[in-house]
């Protein structure tokens, strides 16, 4: 289709869309611009190599990522932000040393497994006991305590790679909570099946939880190759013996920060575009897909954005998270201290998926801004992206702002090769595509220009928003105070 027919044709569509819905226009002109920059535009491309390839993996506090942090500062500052302030938090100075798990019986084989985040050693001499199989969470939750008294348990579950994205939480949720129910059991140590769709001698990481009323055990991740081989030793009736020992530390906590930047509108103003995305990652492979890609996202917008700041109405407030692997500090830490102007912002979203292609916008805003929601989808449906729900749980940091009230974006990325490599040393950056970057930068700055330029506003000024202080203890076991 040419360029000039195209662009008669969406001002029509979006002529007759702003008739029927009320929302204030928007010029063509601009978001073809911006659309046709982003999409021939590798600013966000090299910067994610650029952080990959300077810093490498970025555990919180440590000093890759305060390189990183730095970094990125004057990366903004090139840009032309100069409203950047930094908000003190904590990180946990938990580190991974060493795993190691053999079969001991029926014969001798060394698996490839992972400590899972904030998991405590074993003794120097490693765990030896039998393993004692279950296929969920339910089903390890259901079993008698004799059966896993004094055993290694074993969680076989696979990620659906059909419902990929979706099955994810339900797996996360298994990760997070099988050290608390098995030691509740007696068993001695968990591991569990990496949380991927790669069948791989790799294995994954990932956060476990502990409760502080609860016995801690060691927690590992095994790989799905291995995985299947212990499957198959069970499916033959096969009893397993294994020996696991893992060499991990936790001491003091360590200082770092969220980075907070504000590109502010032509007019002052409270309201806000609110902008989230991690910038630590896991000390395994290089963070670019988790989280690389996502600030690689944000700094081709500001890029896309900042020549057309005269045009904003709203301020774009962009918080790189720090503190997010091992427990959510970071972003609990954001919302506790700026709980009293959580109110005026207009809209959230956060790119946390990596560098996959935008499929579907969902959303979480107030059912009578509805039509402002379908609106922004039809300025970015030629990008091939769907209109997804109204029923969004928001990604790894946004979530904790629904509480609040705060009306969420979730552009939904093509998982499918980003659960292949999620948390494991192939996070790298070749796993990066270039053309996706672009679609992603293309979609999250026609719709921040659309938000921010005009007068659509997605929050429910009806509800009552109440304080709710969010906190972490050193041993991962999140709570609300009004719980």
């Amino acid at each position: 289709m040419h360029l000039k027919y195209l662009l008669l044709l969406t001002g029509l569509l979006l002529s007759i869309f702003n008739t029927a819905y009320a929302v204030p226009p928007i010029d063509i002109k601009t978001l073809e611009k911006i659309r046709q920059e982003a999409l021939a535009d590798d600013f966000a491309y090299h910067k994610v190599e650029a952080l990959t390839t300077q810093f490498g993996a970025r555990m919180a506090g440590t000093n890759k990522e305060q390189q990183a942090l730095n970094w990125l500062q004057q990366e903004l500052i090139a840009l032309g932000i100069q409203d950047i302030k930094k908000q003190a938090v904590q990180a946990r100075n938990w580190r991974r040393k060493s795993a190691q798990a053999e079969v001991l019986a029926p014969y001798n084989h060394q698996l490839e497994v992972v400590s899972l985040g904030g998991s405590i050693p074993t003794p120097i001499t490693g765990i030896e006991a039998k393993v004692v199989r279950f296929s969920s969470l339910d089903h390890l939750q259901n079993s008698n305590n004799e059966d896993v008294q004094g055993k290694i348990v074993y969680l076989a579950r696979k990620l659906n790679p059909e419902k990929t994205a979706n099955d994810y939480l339900k797996a996360v949720r298994l990760r997070q909570k099988a050290p608390i129910i098995a030691a509740q059991k007696g068993a001695l140590a968990v591991i569990i099946r990496s949380i991927t769709t790669n069948n791989s001698r790799t294995a994954h990481t990932g956060a476990i939880q502990y409760h502080s009323s609860v016995a801690k055990i060691p927690a590992a991740a095994v790989s799905a190759a291995d995985a299947d081989l212990l499957d198959r030793l069970f499916s033959r009736n096969l009893p397993v013996t294994l020996n696991l020992s893992i060499d991990n530390s936790e001491s003091a906590w360590l200082p770092t920060y969220n980075l907070i930047a504000t590109l502010p509108a032509a007019e002052e103003t409270l309201e806000e575009v609110l902008l989230l995305t991690h910038i630590d990652s896991w000390d395994l492979g290089a963070g670019a897909l988790d989280n690389g890609a996502g600030v690689g996202i944000i700094l081709g917008v500001i890029k896309q954005l900042s020549s057309l700041q005269t045009q904003l109405k709203r301020n774009l407030k962009i918080v790189f998270v720090s503190s997010t692997m091992l427990s959510p500090i970071g972003i609990q830490a954001y919302v506790n201290q700026h709980q009293d102007s959580l109110a005026n912002v207009v809209v959230a979203t956060e790119p946390d998926m990596g560098s996959g292609n935008i499929i579907r916008l969902d959303t979480m805003v107030a059912a009578d801004k509805l039509k402002y929601a379908d609106y922004i989808h039809n300025l970015v449906a030629d990008l091939t992206i769907e209109r997804g729900h109204n029923q969004s749980a928001g990604g790894a940091n946004s979530s904790y702002l629904l509480a609040q009230q705060v009306p969420i974006f979730n552009w939904v990325q093509d998982a499918s090769q980003y659960f292949r490599f999620l948390h494991s040393a192939n996070d790298t950056f070749d796993k990066i595509s270039l053309e996706s970057l672009q679609q992603n930068v293309a979609a999250y700055s026609i719709f921040v220009y659309a938000v921010a330029s005009t007068d659509i506003d997605f929050r429910n000024t009806d509800l009552k928003r109440q304080k709710q202080t969010i906190s972490a203890d050193s041993n991962n076991e999140i709570r609300a105070e009004d719980e």
